[in-house]
C-alpha cells in the first residue's frame, strides 16, 4: 500500500496555491467549530439561528471538511484540469450558497461571522476564473 507523497510546498507557481492551502486549513479549523460550537454556525446563519440545529452544524462541519480535502488537493495538483474545475465549482457552489441564504432565504445576515464565507467563496471563484488560463497552461 502507498501513501500520498507530497511534497511540503506545492510546486506550481503563483500564489494561488498557497491560497488554497490556507484556506484548506481555515476549513478544517471551521470543521471542529461546526462538530464542537454549534454556536458559531448559529452565527454565521443568524437571520434564522433556529434552523442552525446540532445536526445541522455538523452537517455543514462535513461540507467544510469536504470542501478542505477539494482544497488541499488542488494546491499540490493546479495544473491538473479535472483538480481545477472541481476547486473552482467548490468555490461556485459555496458562493451561490451563502448568497442565497443571504439574499432568497433570509438565514444569513452580513455580520462578522458571516463575511468571511462571502468574501473568500466568491473572491476565490474569481481569482480560479482569471487564473485558469495561467494555471492549466492554455
Amino acid at each position: 500500500m502507498s501513501y500520498i507523497n507530497l511534497p511540503p510546498t506545492p510546486s506550481q507557481g503563483g500564489l494561488l496555491p498557497y491560497w488554497l492551502l490556507f484556506t484548506a486549513a481555515a476549513s478544517v479549523y471551521n470543521t471542529g467549530q461546526a462538530y464542537f460550537a454549534s454556536w458559531q454556525s448559529r452565527e454565521v446563519y443568524s437571520g434564522k439561528p433556529t434552523e442552525m440545529t446540532p445536526l445541522a452544524s455538523r452537517l455543514f462541519g462535513t461540507w467544510t471538511l469536504l470542501a478542505a480535502a477539494i482544497r488541499f488537493r488542488a494546491a499540490y495538483d493546479i495544473s491538473s484540469p479535472a483538480m481545477y474545475d472541481l476547486v473552482m465549482a467548490k468555490f461556485a457552489i459555496a458562493s451561490i450558497h451563502f448568497w442565497s441564504e443571504m439574499l432568497i432565504f433570509g438565514s444569513v445576515k452580513l455580520n462578522r461571522a458571516s463575511i468571511g464565507p462571502l468574501v473568500i467563496g466568491t473572491g476565490s471563484l474569481v481569482w480560479c476564473l482569471t487564473q485558469r488560463n495561467y494555471y492549466l497552461g492554455l
